[in-house]
């Protein structure tokens, strides 16, 4: 590959690169120049088997202009060789069977290395395209992710006063004894929370992205993470019955609690999100096979079998969740993102459409039980 780079910056390229009527005649002076230096080195040193000095011609031939104008200055330097260096001298006639068999040797050799070295410059080429493709693409993406934490950033601060705004607003006695002025401070509020939360999922991609998750691992009850998760979501979630099953004799679990609680917020959002007002969705825990399993079921539009395979991918929603309801597909995404982080893993499982879904998120439990003075260090 570097020796293909380096003939480009001194050799032409012929307008017509394959087989055009420049690329043959750059071909023939080559084979004509070869010759000449031939010549010329023989008149002080006894080359022997001049065969091999021309490969030389053959596969620039073929590494700058392609296999047929290679082909040509192959079959030009076996002719050349034979009228100018093999006896008899200036004639097409081979006497000696030796010099016979070296004349179809080199054509053989000729051939195939041409067309290896055509072989090579054509994966050069592509080896090229693909470093070139795969530097914009990492310039695009650090330079969008760059772009998407400053603006999100910059929301924030203004966001967090709106939320707290509406809050008070809402809560007042004056817009709460008016149900028009009531409803649309609703509005105002949830709105402004979806706002939120896309502003810290796009946050949360970022760095994922670009920084990756650096979890901060501590010893936590699995309760307390449902119990944060829960209260997270606890104002989007007054449309639904939500069920808590939960055993208090779970063992502790050695993870990033805000992370697992964030992942969980996607999960929980998502339940919502794609199941009707009035539906149930279910939160059950165990102990399974030295995991804890947190389980959230729903009674939505469950999983087609063709958005299986791609659920968790980033950006993607399927073509339901796209006609029906917002959102960035960047939830499970994130909060598979987030369970990695801490060894542990997301599933999703559906009886088909329309019959909800059921994601549960397995967290692993280590096999030395934490030390009081460790736990009373944390």
């Amino acid at each position: 590959m570097q020796i293909a780079a380096r003939w480009k910056t001194w050799l032409p390229e012929a307008p017509f690169v394959t087989g055009g009527v420049l690329s043959f005649a750059f071909a023939l002076v080559l084979v004509g120049v070869t010759t000449a230096g031939i010549g010329v080195i023989v008149r002080f040193v006894d080359l022997g088997h001049v065969g091999a000095i021309y490969l030389i011609p053959v596969l620039v031939s073929a590494m700058r202009w392609g296999l047929a104008p290679a082909l040509l200055a192959a079959m030009t330097s076996v002719a050349a060789s034979a009228f100018f260096f093999y006896a008899p001298i200036y004639s097409f006639q081979v006497h000696d069977w030796e010099q016979l068999v070296d004349l179809i040797l080199f054509t053989i050799v000729a051939v195939v290395t041409s067309q290896l070295a055509v072989s090579l410059k054509r994966h050069a080429e592509l080896a090229d395209r693909i470093a070139r493709e795969a530097r914009v693409r990492a310039e695009t993406d650090l330079l969008r992710e760059a772009l998407i934490g400053s603006v999100s950033h910059e929301l924030r601060t203004p966001l967090a006063s709106i939320l707290g705004a509406t809050t008070v607003i809402c809560g007042s006695p004056p817009v709460l004894a008016d149900p028009r002025l009531a409803a649309l401070a609703n509005v105002v509020r949830e709105e402004a929370e979806r706002l939120n939360d896309d502003i810290q999922n796009l946050l949360d991609a970022s760095r994922i992205s670009s920084a990756g998750v650096r979890p901060r691992l501590e010893w936590t009850e699995p309760a307390d993470i449902v119990n944060a998760a829960l209260e997270r979501c606890r104002t989007r979630l007054t449309s639904h019955r939500v069920n808590v099953r939960f055993p208090a004799e779970l063992p502790l679990v050695y993870v990033d609690a805000v992370l697992v609680e964030q992942a969980l917020g996607q999960i929980l959002d998502n339940a919502r999100k794609y199941s009707e007002p009035g539906s149930s969705i279910a939160v059950d825990g165990k102990f399974d096979s030295a995991q804890v399993v947190i389980s959230v079921r729903d009674e939505g539009m469950g999983i087609a079998p063709d958005e299986k395979a791609r659920l968790g991918e980033r950006f993607f929603r399927g073509r339901r969740q796209v006609l029906t309801s917002t959102g960035s597909g960047l939830g499970l995404w994130i909060a598979t993102a987030f369970l990695r982080a801490n060894g542990g893993s997301l599933d999703a499982t559906s009886e088909g459409e329309g019959r909800g879904t059921n994601v549960s998120i397995r967290l692993p439990v280590p096999a030395k039980s934490p030390d009081p003075t460790d736990m009373q260090n944390e």
